[in-house]
């Protein structure tokens, strides 16, 4: 590696920008190690993003070694794997098996409780299937909608879902860390309240531009063995708010808000991490989020923590 540092990016002993890697380098004060995510290079410098969010620049001519971090389970689960965990993290009231599909129902209450989860797998009849998904849905008095890994679906599916006019909703990032890279980061001081159900100030915060949570609202917030609700309260208000799920070695990490007012100080960051903490103590590795693709300012921040983009899904919605 050490040769061929100064050279383009593409041609650094297979090293693209997104690759963690690993650097002996050179100081004034004796060697020291950089660990981090490559995120741009050229014949005089390196620019490393360190786990805690800091960008530091190394000179080409002081790094003596360096190798790429092989990925960690957090980036090299399958998409239909942590799809699974996530449905796990947050639990539909009612859930039944359809084929290789799971079809989910909370009175409505977010498209994550309220839609099938499409599998990969090749499905014999696809008509049929999505005939028993209607069916199924209108029975609750609920639209036909599905959740599928964009990208990862199952072969004909998308032609079908054409033929039949179903709409698709615009991609929601699924980012992904390892936990213990997460939680080294230093949030700012915040005094954040962790509790194991959503009191009134809590649910009076989530979603707030929304009109209001259904009566279901809490039965699936609450629907989990090992959940927690963070908060940050200020002069009897609540400010900010997260919510997290632990399943095996996966921290789902949902519903990070902050009131308008009291944005830029730091406290979405806190809430996720307070969660993030409490998780590896109840221990977790890994953790996932979800969050739509537009919303630019939250993948900045959950990107600085140290979370990247795993996969992408759309929820196709039949009219």
């Amino acid at each position: 590696m050490r040769s061929s540092l100064g050279q383009s990016i593409s041609s650094i002993a297979g090293v693209q920008a997104g690759d963690v890697v690993s650097l002996r380098v050179s100081t004034p004060a004796g060697p020291t190690e950089v660990v981090g995510t490559l995120i741009a290079a050229s014949a005089e410098s390196l620019s490393v993003r360190r786990r805690d969010g800091s960008v530091v620049e190394v000179a080409v001519d002081a790094v003596r070694a360096g190798r790429v971090v092989p990925p960690g389970p957090a980036r090299t689960i399958s998409p239909d794997q942590l799809q699974a965990v996530m449905a796990a993290g947050w639990r539909a009231p009612e859930v039944v098996e359809a084929g290789p599909w799971l079809l989910r129902a909370g009175g409505g209450f977010t498209g994550r409780a309220n839609s099938a989860l499409v599998s990969s797998d090749p499905v014999e009849d696809l008509p049929a299937l999505l005939a028993e998904v209607e069916r199924w849905y209108a029975e609750r008095g609920l639209p036909a909608r599905l959740q599928v890994v964009a990208g990862g679906e199952p072969p004909g599916l998308l032609e079908e879902l054409g033929r039949q006019r179903w709409q698709p909703s615009p991609p929601t990032h699924v980012m992904t860390a390892e936990a213990a890279h997460v939680i080294r980061t230093r949030p700012r001081d915040a005094d954040v309240q962790l509790e194991p159900a959503p009191d009134d100030g809590w649910l009076g915060l989530y979603r707030i531009g929304e009109g209001g949570l259904p009566d279901i609202a809490t039965e699936v917030l609450s629907n989990h063995p090992d959940v927690v609700f963070a908060s940050v309260r200020e002069n009897g208000s609540c400010i900010a708010i997260a919510r997290a799920a632990v399943d095996g070695r996966w921290a789902g990490l949902f519903a990070v808000e902050v009131d308008p007012a009291a944005r830029r100080r730091g406290l979405g960051a806190a809430v996720s991490l307070a969660t993030l903490r409490w998780s590896v103590g109840r221990g977790a590795r890994r953790a996932y989020l979800q969050v739509r693709s537009d919303n630019d300012a939250a993948v900045r921040m959950y990107s600085r923590l140290g979370f990247e983009q795993h996969h992408d899904y759309v929820y196709w919605t039949r009219p």
